[in-house]
């Protein structure tokens, strides 16, 4: 008898976690999100928009910290990924054309400014985007490295952290801060730019590791 009771409760309560109330729900966070930013973000508001009640939410979720980590774990945010463009020049104009075009976009400027500043307090929520979003994007930076060092381009010891940050950073900062137009120009410029750079690291790279394998040459 125990055992029945406990099996009829378990599938009502499956049956109300319907696939389609739940993706109602992130679609409202999101348009929330944007609309208030995070701090001022509520489930009541949320629910509200949704049309749901707020029990709703609470069968899913413990609050809304843990309701955007769900959606950012579940859903993802999307990030650029670029296939072999033949070199490194024109794999990093690729990934900054499409870059300044994801970053530009009407939900993009009001999120991502929002939940990045999340990243500098010790929440779950900061350690949620690290180990997703960010790294997802290092793991695609990655990618055009490698390809590089494949090519000769590059040197195999570079710093990846390093190249990361001259990618993603300025085009971030360019759209989401001072909020400064980003057409073809600026792009054919940043990565010029961006390639200098690349270069000058490699070269350091190179002039870093150079004395160690000259030391063991002479001491086999």
């Amino acid at each position: 008898m125990g055992e029945s009771v406990t099996l009829e409760k378990k599938v009502r309560g499956a049956a109300m976690l319907q696939p389609e109330t739940t993706k109602a729900i992130w679609r409202s966070a999101i348009i929330e999100l944007a609309r208030v930013g995070y701090a001022r973000l509520s489930m009541e508001m949320i629910a509200k928009r949704a049309g749901v009640g707020k029990a709703a939410l609470y069968r899913r979720w413990s609050g809304k910290e843990d309701m955007i980590i769900a959606m950012i774990q579940e859903i993802g945010l999307e990030i650029v990924s670029v296939d072999d463009q033949g070199s490194l020049e024109k794999d990093i104009r690729r990934y900054l054309s499409d870059a300044a075009q994801l970053l530009s976009r009407p939900l993009s400027t009001r999120i991502l400014p929002d939940l990045y500043a999340e990243m500098s307090r010790d929440t779950l929520l900061s350690a949620a985007i690290r180990s997703t979003v960010q790294q997802r994007k290092r793991e695609s930076v990655a990618q055009i490295v490698d390809r590089a060092v494949e090519r000769g381009e590059l040197q195999p010891k570079i710093n990846r952290e390093t190249v990361f940050d001259l990618l993603a950073g300025p085009m971030y900062w360019r759209i989401l801060v001072t909020r400064q137009p980003t057409g073809d120009d600026f792009v054919d410029e940043l990565t010029v730019g961006t390639m200098n750079a690349l270069k000058a690291l490699s070269q350091q790279t190179h002039r870093a590791i150079e004395p160690y394998a000259k030391r063991s040459r002479t001491t086999r």
